[in-house]
């Protein structure tokens, strides 16, 4: 009966992704384990989720690098068995306990057993469940094993529905965007793009281009700056690098804006890989937009964005200062703070990049100039 109510829920979260984290913490209660993970491999990447008790186990291990470098999954899809494995059938109980990440990563954690299995779905992606065990509770039993087994075609069943919804609500999003004039797509967090609209495909290759890896823009210090927010959205960063990146206009495109919106942590996201939608915003107006406007397009203070209107206006830093009753060295301080949000250097690309003109710096800048990757 506990059993049966296991796989109600396993299915429940097929439908609901969400759920996961819940289910997987009933399956560890199973398994005997202290929690367990689910994440999925796509390319060199990894996404996961995990039950609450295994949670910042996880974070640690993830955003610490130690998938690519751990012996055990790759000895886990080696071996190719359609089942859940403990750890002692890939490795000989000598080879794991003298394992480094073992050593290094587990067994300071408490952490030193497992059992784990991996299910490939038709997207191409690698599921992996996988359980972790304390190390005073020594290796997972063959009985517990065994029971594991008969839920694993729910698990994979429920994961395919996951991973097919996750895609539907992808391409679902990019498209009601569309529906009212926005040209958009969903990424992933190296910048491939998992779904795209018309609207956006429109734009390439001038604006937007398909690079075998991931999505790009054409100007080369917009793309550095996508790379960089792209980077920020995959580390959970709230602040910091530029989210409103300016595109300058070119012969056949207007200026305009990219936007970087990140997907917060879900247990969807594990089925999709997603990081970030982008949106682009044509600037076409031949006025200079409002403060409240200018605002929302460059994540711009109040303040900010009225210094902008008012250097898109033509003003000078003195004339600003007057007007505000602010001390010059105040007003300089929120010019840089506002070049520094646009990407603009002069006075002369702002008022361009704020009235829909080709700036006068459009030309992209070599790469000596770019700042460097974090």
């Amino acid at each position: 009966m506990e059993d049966d109510d296991l796989v109600d829920r396993i299915y429940e979260a097929g439908a609901v992704p969400d759920l996961w984290p819940s289910v997987l913490e009933r399956l560890g209660d199973l398994a005997k384990v202290a929690g367990t993970v689910l994440f999925a491999i796509r390319g060199e990447a990894a996404h996961w989720t995990a039950s609450p008790g295994l949670h910042e186990m996880s974070r640690g291990y993830f955003e610490g690098g130690y998938p690519g470098h751990d012996d055990r999954t790759a000895r886990l899809l080696a071996y190719d068995h359609p089942g859940f494995v403990t750890d002692l059938d890939v490795f000989s109980r000598e080879e794991w306990e003298a394992d480094p990440i073992r050593r290094e990563f587990f067994v300071p954690r408490g952490f030193g057993w497992g059992v784990a299995t991996g299910i490939k779905v038709p997207t191409g992606d690698l599921l992996i469940f996988h359980g972790e065990r304390r190390l005073e509770d020594g290796p997972v039993e063959r009985q517990v094993v065994e029971r594991l087994d008969l839920l694993r075609p729910h698990l994979a069943r429920a994961a395919l529905m996951s991973a097919r919804i996750a895609f539907e609500r992808a391409q679902g999003a990019v498209a009601a965007l569309e529906m009212v004039g926005i040209p958009a797509a969903v990424l992933g967090p190296r910048g491939a793009a998992i779904a795209t609209n018309s609207m956006l495909e429109a734009l390439t290759p001038s604006v937007v281009q398909s690079r075998p890896t991931r999505l790009a823009l054409a100007n080369l210090r917009a793309d550095e700056m996508l790379s960089t927010a792209l980077e920020a959205a995959e580390a959970g960063l709230h602040t910091g690098p530029v989210r409103s990146i300016p595109i300058p206009a070119g012969n056949d495109s207007p200026a305009m804006v990219a936007h970087i919106l990140p997907i917060r942590a879900s247990a969807r996201e594990v089925f999709t890989g997603a990081a970030a939608v982008l949106l682009m915003t044509p600037v076409t107006l031949r006025e200079l937009p409002d403060a409240t406007v200018i605002q929302g397009l460059f994540d711009l203070t109040p303040a900010e964005a009225r210094i902008a209107r008012a250097l898109g206006g033509g003003m000078t830093i003195g004339q600003i200062a007057s007007s505000t009753g602010a001390s010059a060295a105040t007003v300089r301080n929120q010019v840089q703070a506002v070049f520094g949000k646009t990407g603009m250097h002069r006075q002369a690309d702002l008022v361009g990049l704020l009235q829909g003109l080709v700036p006068t710096a459009s030309a992209p800048i070599p790469p000596s100039r770019l700042p460097p990757r974090k």
